[in-house]
């Protein structure tokens, strides 16, 4: 997700063409092989979008389209949507949506009856409504064009929330001039704390926000959930090796006091390019 980030994780791409963008760190990367992403050789034109792709996710199941130029998903949402829960008579709210990406490899996997997706940027909220659309999810994905730091308690009553939140506190990192990138990536409309105080706030007695951060981050948002009156409930480490640090971790965190669960780490590859067979059966839906 972040190019700055030394621990950054590096997928493999299956491709089927090269019509790159200059924005190499939020795609899958270069190499053959991975059921993970397969891009198309068309560049698509809709009337409230600028150019983008068409991509696929588990084995062309998902059809996900996306800006050419703008934010790029990464690695990280097939992560996130593997670790949600399996809840699938209860709805969840996504904060900050993007183009849907989680959302609907959740829905996809009947993780959830139906999520709401707030997303505060117009250009990838009308991606997010059109990816509901071409897999037949309109009914059961929600995307929402508005500001959860200012409109929040228009979302109360979910009891499972998750979010991809920007990496970057304001300050540190490469700013991006592409302001999609920037609001993306940086802590520029949402910070992890305001995140935390907000979704404390409307969630209830059982509720549980679901996020991945860099782990460079960790011990801050150990700090904030305590402050904010959450509880960590299950942390995983991701590593890109199994010899390496983790550059990535996942929480849940609870509105309720419970022991602390330390999963094993998710290893993304057994060796450069090839993903180990947890990661292939997470990419693989």
């Amino acid at each position: 997700m972040t190019g700055a980030n030394p621990n950054e994780i590096r997928p493999t791409e299956h491709t089927e063409h090269t019509e790159h963008t200059g924005h190499t760190e939020n795609k899958m990367g270069e190499h053959g092989g991975s059921p993970l992403l397969h891009h198309s050789s068309f560049i698509i034109h809709h009337s409230q979008l600028p150019e983008i792709t068409q991509d696929y996710f588990y084995k062309k199941k998902v059809l996900i389209f996306q800006n050419k130029k703008g934010y790029r998903f990464s690695v990280d949402a097939p992560i996130l949507a593997d670790f949600l829960p399996s809840r699938p008579a209860e709805e969840a709210l996504e904060i900050g949506t993007g183009c849907g990406i989680i959302s609907l490899l959740a829905l996809y996997k009947n993780k959830f009856a139906k999520i709401v997706g707030v997303e505060i940027q117009e250009s990838l909220f009308h991606l997010a409504q059109l990816n509901a659309e071409k897999n037949k999810f309109s009914n059961r994905f929600q995307p929402v064009h508005g500001d959860f730091n200012r409109d929040y308690h228009d979302f109360a009553g979910f009891e499972i929330i998750f979010a991809n939140p920007p990496f970057f506190e304001t300050g540190k990192g490469r700013i991006s001039p592409n302001e999609e990138i920037r609001d993306a990536k940086t802590e520029t409309r949402l910070t992890l704390n305001e995140l935390l105080i907000k979704s404390r706030s409307i969630l209830g007695q059982n509720g549980g926000l679901y996020l991945i951060l860099p782990y460079i981050r960790y011990n801050h948002l150990m700090t904030l959930s305590r402050k904010t009156g959450f509880f960590p409930r299950r942390i995983r480490e991701v590593f890109s090796f199994n010899d390496g640090k983790p550059g990535r971790f996942l929480v849940q965190l609870t509105t309720y006091d419970a022991p602390t669960e330390t999963l094993e780490p998710l290893i993304i590859f057994k060796e450069k390019g090839i993903y180990t067979e947890e990661m292939n059966k997470i990419l693989s839906g």
